[in-house]
């Protein structure tokens, strides 16, 4: 199923879940915060409840493909795509007019099955810590915690090719979506 990972990853990144979680609760979560269509602004905008529901369905929609890819046996560009496509169907949401979320989720998502739940724990605690302890602001502390994840991936010997291709392709876009959540300087005032 060369391709077929891509295009079942992209399809179920493309899933606005937290608009949709949020506009259950009649919340419009492009009003909300920074506009961004994610889980942290169904958070802010309709609740905890579908806030959460938000954050585990964009994060299980980036993790299923990859599990059902590694459960397959895919391996090289098959399973690079499969870990980098829905976090990119999140990011470019036909279903939002090209404008979804920044993909944060979908990123834990892919990276739990790729790498096993060490590996996302890794990524939290090193974004916790960038940006609760060290005060980083948002950007630098997305961008500063991907080291620490790739670290944690890097036990997977038989799979180092497609860990540094895929966390390259994945911290891009990371970046990319945060770009304006970066500043100067890097910490938070006090």
């Amino acid at each position: 199923m060369r391709g077929g990972w891509a295009l079942a990853g992209y399809a179920l990144g493309m899933l606005p879940f937290a608009a949709w979680a949020a506009g259950l609760r009649g919340a419009d979560i492009r009003r909300v915060g920074d506009g961004n269509p994610g889980a942290a602004n169904a958070w802010k905008g309709a609740g905890k409840a579908a806030g959460t529901a938000a954050a585990v369905a964009d994060w299980a929609k980036a993790a299923l493909p990859v599990a059902l890819a590694l459960r397959r046996g895919e391996r090289g560009a098959g399973l690079v795509a499969a870990a980098a496509a829905p976090v990119l169907g999140h990011r470019t949401s036909p279903l939002l007019a090209g404008r979804g979320g920044k993909g944060l989720a979908p990123t834990f998502g892919a990276w739990t099955a790729l790498g096993g739940p060490w590996s996302a724990v890794a990524f939290g605690g090193a974004l916790g810590a960038a940006y609760g302890l060290l005060r980083l602001r948002e950007g630098w502390a997305v961008v500063a915690g991907a080291p620490t994840l790739l670290v944690a991936l890097w036990n997977r010997p038989q799979r180092r090719r497609e860990i540094a291709a895929a966390w390259v392709l994945t911290t891009a876009s990371l970046a990319w979506a945060y770009r304006r959540q970066f500043g100067w300087p890097p910490f938070r005032a006090r």
